[in-house]
């Protein structure tokens, strides 16, 4: 009898914040498909680098459809291609270039798929008039300007995308109101036990670990923690650029992270923080508190966010409750199980008991 070919996913080829491989990592260790990420090599920089990927293609087999004979030749020909951000991932060149590429691999039989991270969608424009006063209030700065063009145009592109359309936060579900979401995951070590924080320390520990601090919002938020350090109310430390293998040990440090502000969703970090049984201060907006109304964040915008340590620091009776319900949180959405599920239902694919 003629055994029906294992399916097979391919996530690529950005591996943000190490999402590709962790993605791929839940749908094998959770389904019966075999999965893996790819990362173009000279594509993405070297930040993306850092994170571990199952493999690195070179850029000169990129070019012309060398992707595509890849498929062909590879003995784990792809049932499914997950493509990051909506890039020419597959060949380089134009968006037209990708929509061909895509529309081969379906001929070939790979089902593709477009997912997104966050700047690569979100229109400033959108986000100012449902956010004013937050990030992009100022039309004018060039980095608006030239996100506004670039997310403009990839929408105008993703009218003529036949193929499904992922996200992986839910505050992006605004921009994609189509789209489904695959929570991000972080590594295993993350739901390993941590010493519990520390709710009758004198000066608690906030942390402030921003990836990239204009789109944190820390020029504003890091000045309202230095002067609550200088008056003695806390311990305060703000560290940018920290290799992921030491964000853990920074984490363990803090009693409270203060994570994004201005952006209307939550990431791999606040992820790592809530799983860590830290407290966790951030920002998210309505569409994103709809698809998870029992998230533990506390919520904060920069113009609060001095109020909300004081209350925090004055009454310490709801820590403990805080960050078991962060823990709780973590490991409902974000240990592998819920994004394997999303994947697995666009796979046809069944997922294996725990």
């Amino acid at each position: 009898m003629k055994q029906t070919p294992k399916k097979t996913l391919i996530i690529g080829s950005i591996n943000t914040a190490g999402q590709g491989a962790s993605w791929a990592r839940a749908v094998r260790r959770r389904t019966d498909a075999a999965a893996y990420s790819w990362q173009a090599e000279g594509i993405t920089g070297t930040s993306a680098l850092r994170f571990p990927v199952d493999e690195v293609i070179p850029e000169s087999d990129l070019a012309r459809f060398g992707f595509v004979r890849r498929l062909l030749t590879l003995n784990r020909a792809a049932s499914h291609a997950l493509l990051e951000s909506g890039r020419s991932h597959i060949v380089r060149g134009s968006k037209r270039a990708t929509l061909l590429a895509a529309l081969v691999l379906r001929v070939l039989g790979t089902r593709p798929a477009f997912v997104f991270h966050g700047s690569d969608i979100r229109i400033p424009s959108v986000y100012r008039a449902s956010h004013p006063g937050t990030l992009f209030s100022d039309p004018l700065d060039p980095r608006t300007i030239t996100l506004e063009g670039r997310t403009k145009s990839m929408h105008a592109f993703l009218k003529r995308w036949p193929f499904p359309l992922f996200v992986s936060t839910p505050d992006l579900l605004r921009y994609l109101p189509t789209a489904h979401w695959i929570p991000v995951i972080p590594e295993d070590e993350w739901f390993t036990p941590m010493a519990p924080i520390e709710s009758s320390r004198p000066k608690p520990r906030v942390l402030h670990l921003p990836s990239n601090r204009a789109s944190n919002s820390s020029d504003e938020i890091e000045p309202t923690l230095l002067r609550l350090a200088s008056e003695g109310l806390i311990e305060f430390r703000c560290l940018s650029g920290i290799p992921p293998t030491e964000v853990r040990a920074h984490v363990a440090w803090a009693d409270v992270v203060v994570d994004k502000i201005g952006l209307g969703g939550y990431g791999v970090m606040a992820v790592q923080v809530m799983a860590s049984g830290r407290l966790l201060i951030g920002d998210v907006d309505q569409i994103a508190r709809a698809e998870v109304p029992d998230l533990p964040l506390i919520q904060s915008s920069t113009g609060t966010l001095e109020q909300v340590i004081r209350d925090l620091v004055a009454d310490r009776s709801t820590w403990d409750a805080r960050a078991a319900a962060g823990q709780t949180f973590a490991r409902k959405y974000h240990d592998g199980r819920y994004s394997a599920e999303v994947l697995a239902r666009w796979m046809g694919v069944s997922v294996n008991q725990p």
